[in-house]
């Protein structure tokens, strides 16, 4: 990948060479990661949510107006054993989750309205909890 900070350059080496990925499948994700990239540094509408799933994981979401559809491009999770799961251009998946394809359902998803004051504030200090 290029035009990337180093950190996430090599972040997506390692992870392409450790699942095996062939070449498509890397031009995909470069893809990808472009599209997320741009959408979180863009300027369009933007909507903010949270929800705690049935494990007790405080998921929060930031998703951009795009093509008739909310498409995240931030997802953060914090389980009740502290465990915290950042989700972004910079790192669409690790060996635990990944930023979720789907598109932002409020009502399917059940999620509660969020500001963008405290998605950032969970964002920048994962100690902050919904179910706290």
């Amino acid at each position: 990948m290029s035009g990337f900070p180093d950190e996430v350059e090599g972040y997506y080496a390692e992870l392409a060479e450790r699942r095996g990925w062939p070449g498509e499948t890397v031009a995909a994700i470069r893809s990808t990661v472009e599209l997320i990239r741009d959408l979180d540094r863009g300027t369009a509408s933007r909507t903010y949510g949270a929800a705690v799933d049935d494990y007790g994981t405080d998921w929060l979401y930031e998703a951009v107006w795009h093509e008739r559809e909310w498409v995240v491009v931030r997802q953060l999770g914090v389980g009740e054993d502290g465990d915290v799961r950042r989700y972004w251009w910079q790192r669409l998946e690790d060996d635990e989750g990944m930023l979720t394809d789907q598109a932002l359902d409020r009502e399917d998803w059940g999620l509660r309205p969020l500001t963008r004051e405290d998605f950032y504030t969970a964002w920048d200090d994962p100690g902050w909890s919904l179910s706290a």
